[in-house]
């Protein structure tokens, strides 16, 4: 193993220096200080009305895996202020602290969307640039975990609603009770705010900066300090989920290689020279398996009793797609979601009141997961109804326990390979593109997200339903899913070594004398290995958050205070950093 490992490194290693003298690109020019937007009326609503709708249900599932994004929401509120190159860069910028970021069982650590637009906009009108924007933007991001918390306890009262309906079998009334009812109150608590703070705290930004620059201006440096500080601790959240088994040496590849190209690489080209060496070790280190050594299914396939066709299914899984959170709360969670996408397959099967109403009540309980690898618990739930339609002896206890004992594993999966691989990649990839002043980086961006959300889900909703309860042993003995997960990690580890060069940013000024002679610490530091401190930063960051288990709240607190008090000119006109 250590033999197979040791050559599959060595041919990566091979592979990543001749990319990486082949993919140099010119470093983007310094952006130059800019003039403060003022903010309408008008500009703050629509500023508020997209936050609202990247947590709405109306784009497919590209609204919190893409609307939310900083990189696009910056993007976008700079379109609308008039900025937007200014509005990418700054969004890009504010991405990286929530690059790691991830939003399991129900949780919200930090708001992300919340940053990227209001953080944006009260950058815009406070005439700061991506770099000041980003300390500006970290503690607002922490404010919408108040929202968050208020939405998920309000919209317990929509479930309620929807089980009165299905007492009556009352199909449209379960739907509209999932997607309908809530949205006036997440207009109201999300769009509200957030286009009063935009239109109202510009203003009061500015003059805030412009006291600050002409009474303390080392707090705008350490508010530098910080944004390049706090880019390593969102690469270290994903650095929890990366740093696994033997896949760490990655990590240090893509650093050295990265750190020896100047930090002047381009990274979509890095990240498919990453791809092949994840194919690489997979297929030196895990072995891909000749098609008759895959072992044969255990599990039988079900026989489709051919009540539903694939139309059917596919506008159940159209209605996952799309309403699945619509009306997220800590009591049901998912549960009105699932009972809504289920109302064509109910109406197709059952004819009766009684039915009606039973499977409407049985699909409204409890129920979470990741809502794209987890599509094939509704698959498979789907042939059960089926079959059960058909008169086999299936009770609602056997469908409620295939659905309660695989939404765990299914989430735990599906986390890692979305929230903590596709989309952190992709996300890379597009702010490194928008900060080279790219556009085509959140389009990107965009366009691989919809590959992977709207292809691989519906694909592995269709699974479940062929295959009835034997998809997920199907797929779990094939080893497929190990590879992925494998390959992707080796991928995910590689990209992060070069982001530690190319989005952290720490240095020092201080510089000491012996015997005469001058020497410059930051120097004496690159002439050890360029970009240590950074380096250091990222793993000191991980190492508190994986083995200490400090908050990343916390982290990101000290980071700022720790920026902006090292900026204190005590040596003089220098500071710590």
């Amino acid at each position: 193993m250590r033999k197979k490992l040791a050559l599959a490194m060595v041919v990566s290693l091979t592979l990543v220096l001749l990319g990486a003298f082949f993919s140099s690109v010119h470093a983007a020019p310094p952006v130059q200080e800019q003039s403060a937007v003022k903010v309408s009326f008008l500009m703050a609503a629509i500023v508020g009305i997209m936050y609202y709708l990247a947590l709405s249900p109306w784009f497919a599932n590209m609204g919190f895996t893409v609307l939310y994004r900083p990189l696009v929401a910056g993007t976008l509120v700079g379109i609308v202020m008039g900025r937007p190159m200014d509005g990418m860069l700054i969004g890009a910028k504010i991405n990286v602290l929530y690059l790691g970021w991830i939003s399991a069982g129900g949780s919200l650590p930090g708001d992300p969307g919340l940053a990227g637009y209001l953080g944006t906009a009260l950058a815009l009108g406070g005439g700061l640039d991506h770099e000041q924007a980003l300390a500006l933007a970290a503690p607002l991001g922490l404010l919408g975990g108040l929202t968050w918390a208020l939405r998920m306890s309000t919209c317990s009262i929509f479930a309620h609603i929807a089980d009165s309906y299905a007492e009556k079998g009352d199909i449209r009334g379960v739907a509209l009770s999932n997607y309908a009812f809530s949205q006036p109150f997440l207009f109201l608590i999300y769009a509200v705010p957030v286009a009063l703070a935009a239109w109202l705290g510009s203003a009061a930004v500015a003059g805030a900066l412009d006291w600050i620059g002409q009474h303390a201006g080392w707090v705008m440096s350490g508010l530098y300090v910080a944004s390049g500080m706090l880019s390593a601790l969102g690469i270290a959240l994903n650095l929890k989920f990366l740093f696994r088994g033997s896949l760490f040496p990655y990590f240090f590849i893509g650093f050295l290689i990265t750190s020896l190209a100047g930090g002047d690489l381009n990274l979509l080209l890095f990240a498919i020279i990453g791809a092949c060496v994840a194919f690489l070790h997979v297929l030196f280190v895990e072995g891909m398996p000749k098609p008759e050594e895959v072992p044969a299914p255990t599990a039988e396939a079900r026989e489709r009793a051919g009540l539903l066709t694939r139309a059917d299914v596919f506008k159940s899984w159209l209605l996952w797609l799309f309403f699945s959170h619509s009306n997220y709360n800590w009591e049901r969670m998912q549960g009105t979601g699932f009972a809504h996408s289920m109302t064509p397959i109910i109406r197709k099967l059952y004819k009766t009141k009684e039915d009606i109403s039973a499977a409407l009540t049985r699909h409204l309980v409890f129920f979470n997961t990741q809502p794209d690898i987890g599509g094939v618990i509704h698959g498979i739930t789907i042939a059960m109804e089926e079959e059960r339609a058909m008169g086999a002896e299936i009770s609602d206890d056997a469908i409620n326990a295939v659905k309660t004992g695989l939404m765990g594993p299914m989430a735990g999966i599906g986390d890692t390979i979305q929230q903590g691989i596709v989309i952190p990649i992709s996300l890379a990839i597009g702010m490194s593109l928008a900060l080279q002043g790219n556009f085509f980086g959140p389009i990107l961006f965009a366009i691989l997200v919809a590959a992977f959300v709207w292809g691989v889900g519906w694909m592995i909703w269709y699974y479940g339903y062929q295959q009835g309860k034997a998809a997920v042993t199907n797929i779990l003995q094939s080893g497929l899913l190990n590879r992925v997960i494998t390959g992707a990690g080796v991928l995910g580890n590689f990209i992060m070594g070069a982001l530690a060069v190319k989005f952290v940013k720490l240095s020092t000024p201080i510089k000491f004398s012996i015997g005469g002679t001058t020497f410059e610490l930051q120097s004496v530091l690159d002439s050890l290995l360029p970009n240590l401190l950074p380096l250091l930063l990222v793993l000191l960051v991980w190492w508190l958050l994986e083995k200490k288990k400090v908050a990343a709240t916390t982290v990101m607190i000290v980071m700022i205070v720790v920026a902006v008090l090292g900026a204190y000119p005590i040596f003089g006109e220098f500071g710590f950093f």
